[in-house]
């Protein structure tokens, strides 16, 4: 029985390690509580996603009171950039009208400690994958949702994604 625990705890350990981020050991240090979020860049052709970006980071940090986003004389600096939006028909009906979609999108950031200009934490192509089936199907069972709904669930999960990495080991 003590070889079954002892190997289930180690499997259990090797699976946690292989979830980790690119860099699990950045600590945020006690002296970073202010953060300055620029307005991430959008290289999307779908104007006003930093926006929504913006206003979802400010008030997940707000929520989680860590780390408190301000405009002047702030420890800490979070740049980004939005790279990807890609909305992907996933399943057609008899008739070939889309059942499914998946709505991609990807971003980049940087948070940067504002005096030194040393980077605590970069990130490339974090994924979000929302998907959603679109008004007008009949599927039984399937959540009806509009693009731009599941671009709001999309964004949601992006800004908890990015408050994750930024306090992840504080």
């Amino acid at each position: 029985m003590r070889k079954i625990t002892q190997g289930f705890l180690c499997a259990s350990l090797a699976m946690a390690a292989g979830c980790s981020f690119s860099n699990p050991n950045v600590v945020l240090s006690d002296n970073i509580r202010t953060v300055k979020i620029n307005a991430f860049s959008n290289k999307t052709v779908l104007y006003g996603l930093e926006d929504k970006l913006f206003q979802k980071l400010n008030d997940a940090l707000m929520e989680d009171g860590r780390l408190i986003p301000s405009s002047e004389n702030t420890d800490a600096l979070l740049i980004g950039d939005i790279t990807t939006y890609e909305l992907v028909p996933l399943s057609f009906d008899a008739n070939g009208v889309v059942e499914e979609y998946k709505l991609w999108i990807e971003a980049d950031l940087r948070f940067v400690e504002s005096e030194s200009g040393k980077v605590l934490c970069e990130e490339k192509s974090i994924p979000i994958d929302v998907r959603f089936n679109p008004p007008g199907r009949s599927r039984p069972g399937a959540i009806i949702e509009t693009e731009q709904n599941a671009q709001e669930r999309a964004i949601d999960e992006l800004a908890s994604e990015i408050v994750y990495l930024l306090l992840r080991n504080r």
